[in-house]
């Protein structure tokens, strides 16, 4: 018997267990992701966060992605952490700091009751794609005909590794059929790709997908939303500081003149229940 937190930022949603308060069962983490995430037989999500004591940081954060694959950092899960901890453990501080895999984070309150994340420095991949023709065969070989409509190709690291695809066509984009095939394109992420589809309408506002690897089709992304922002200033269609409009909802990014990147966004708590593990 589990008791868990069920939160979400713009639609992307997570079950969060808090260490802190009880032991887990002694099965691995990565069973554990698939059993609770799975939406039909456990409680439902995209990912299994766990909150655990730090060494270095005032908490640290564990992500685990749907299909139990583990991830170095998430720009909504972080947030969703953050708020259950200001509200579990009534925390008066307006920032924390958290340890993630792709190395410690800040998290602040921010206006209208949203939080901030400071996500640290991109990286802009060398061997990225430059043209649609790199992408045509492998997706040629599985599907005979797509409505690509490619107009810009990087791969960024913001803390997890983006493929960023600018189209011509959001809604056009066969984002469920390519991203399967894309997200194990790119020599350099033997552990797969993130793949996020975005159309830029004006330079301080673009509209965005993202396929994760390890979950599929999301309704954010936030080390998405904040590739897809990197991506579009490198290929000069962004301002640094903009509006990232996901399915689920509204992120918003800024890349500041240190490299440094920002994020901030809603994180809800939907509810907490008990999970009677069979």
């Amino acid at each position: 018997m589990l008791r868990f937190s069920k939160l979400q930022g713009a639609g992307n949603d997570f079950v969060l267990l808090d260490t802190l308060q009880q032991p887990l069962p002694t099965e691995d983490r990565a069973a554990l992701a698939r059993r609770l995430c799975d939406r039909r037989f456990g409680v439902g999500g995209d990912g299994l966060v766990l909150v655990e004591p730090s060494e270095s940081a005032d908490y640290r954060m564990r992500i685990f992605n749907a299909d139990g694959s583990e991830a170095s950092m998430c720009g909504n899960g972080i947030r969703c952490l953050a708020r259950y901890l200001w509200q579990q453990y009534d925390l008066q501080s307006d920032s924390l700091a958290i340890e993630t895999k792709a190395g410690v984070r800040r998290v602040y309150r921010a206006e209208n009751d949203q939080i901030t994340v400071e996500m640290g420095q991109p990286r802009i991949l060398d061997r990225a794609p430059t043209h649609l023709s790199t992408l045509e065969p492998l997706l040629s070989a599985k599907y005979d005909t797509l409505p690509l409509s490619v107009v810009g190709v990087a791969v960024v690291d913001t803390g997890a590794p983006h493929l960023v695809l600018l189209v011509q066509d959001l809604e056009q984009f066969p984002l469920e059929a390519a991203g399967a095939v894309l997200e194990g394109c790119h020599p350099d992420f033997p552990d797969r790709v993130n793949v996020s589809v975005a159309q830029v309408e004006r330079p301080d506002f673009v509209r965005a997908r993202v396929w994760e690897r390890g979950v599929g089709v999301t309704l954010a992304c936030g080390t998405g939303a904040c590739a897809v922002v990197v991506a579009g200033v490198w290929q000069g269609l962004l301002e640094r500081r903009a509006t990232v409009q996901m399915p689920g909802g509204t992120l918003y990014v800024e890349w500041r003149e240190d490299d440094r990147l920002w994020l901030t966004g809603e994180a809800v708590w939907v509810y907490e229940g008990t999970w009677l593990s069979p």
